[in-house]
């Protein structure tokens, strides 16, 4: 009897042993995963951080900024790197949002679902009292009447990563450092370097192809607010590259950043295609219509030949990770001939 109880002792002592060593297993294989998913060790993070890079202010100047420690707390000032946080899986370290374009975006629910401070400019202390250790936002937002200067935040322990602004000029490039900052600064280079060089590849194959077009019909950007419409200049925008390197040509209306267009400057330049893209928009037909259906454009070649496109702001001015999608659509709408179904 004394050996049938110490052998069922024996195999339970054993089944408890093995059932420990595999919830062990388990736990490691969890903290294992979870460390992968940050990316680095804390010891490696350490090495990565104090961080310091160059941005510019508004009037273009150059200047450092110190990141201290991975940021976990980032109010965000415009919709682009909202969507650029989304769209890298990053959205959870923001805690407050503002400034926001509305405008066609793939990402509106995501969006919806943020701290949204206010869809416009937020005060300084609605910004303080969410304690951020970054703010991430175009470096046009950094001026008195708005977030007041980059300093302001600089003295209260709060760096910032500015994005390209008018004063330097957005070009498809600026927006790829954009993106590389940001991997620097959250820690996240795997991620931005594997979509800034697929996005590069993309646009290297759109362009290939366009070059094989025999004409370069002319494109005229206009942008909407409200009731007005007026021309951005190719320092204001990004798809002035799109659209020359898909094959068009940007018509420049003036020297003149921004230009209020009346149907009769339209008709002087004559597009054989118009682009529109509408800040804080949300119905694209009726901001087709609105051109195609004026009687005093109707003798436009562009309307009437109905070539009118309507494209979302976010990513046509400042960027998204849209990017290369947008250019195939501008391709595709400049050069139906060429890509038509791509």
């Amino acid at each position: 009897m004394f050996k049938k109880v110490s052998f069922l002792l024996a195999i339970v002592l054993c089944f408890s042993a093995l059932t420990a060593c595999s919830q062990k297993d388990t736990t490691q294989n969890v903290v294992s995963n979870s460390s992968s998913d940050r990316g680095e060790s804390t010891s490696q993070q350490n090495k990565h951080y104090p961080l310091t890079l160059s941005i510019y202010d508004d009037k273009g100047n150059k200047m450092e900024q110190t990141i201290e420690k991975e940021p976990q707390r980032i109010v965000v000032i415009g919709q682009g790197f909202a969507e650029w946080m989304i769209g890298l899986g990053e959205e959870k370290r923001i805690v407050g949002l503002a400034y926001l374009d509305k405008s066609f975006s793939e990402y509106e629910d995501q969006i919806k679902s943020l701290p949204v401070i206010t869809d416009m400019w937020p005060s300084k202390e609605s910004i303080l009292e969410l304690e951020p250790d970054l703010i991430i936002s175009m470096s046009s937002a950094f001026q008195k009447d708005r977030l007041g200067d980059i300093s302001f935040w600089n003295e209260r322990g709060i760096p910032v990563l500015a994005g390209i602004n008018y004063t330097i000029g957005r070009t498809i490039d600026g927006f790829f450092n954009d993106i590389n900052n940001l991997g620097k600064v959250l820690n996240i280079e795997e991620k931005t370097n594997a979509f800034v060089n697929e996005q590069k590849e993309k646009i290297s194959e759109i362009e290939t192809k366009a070059a094989q077009a025999s004409d370069r019909p002319k494109i005229l950007l206009l942008g909407t607010s409200g009731d007005t419409t007026y021309y951005y200049g190719p320092s204001l925008c990004l798809i002035d590259e799109m659209i020359e390197g898909a094959g068009g040509e940007y018509i420049k209306v003036s020297e003149e950043t921004y230009v209020d267009m009346s149907e009769e400057s339209i008709l002087s330049v004559n597009p054989d295609k118009i682009i529109i893209t509408g800040f804080q928009k949300s119905d694209s037909e009726a901001l087709i219509n609105k051109y195609l259906l004026n009687p005093k454009l109707k003798n436009a070649t562009a309307i009437k030949t109905g070539n009118v496109k309507v494209v979302e702001y976010t990513t046509a001015v400042r960027g998204s990770l849209g990017l290369s999608e947008l250019y195939m659509d501008v391709a595709e709408f400049i050069h139906p001939e060429l890509f038509k179904g791509e």
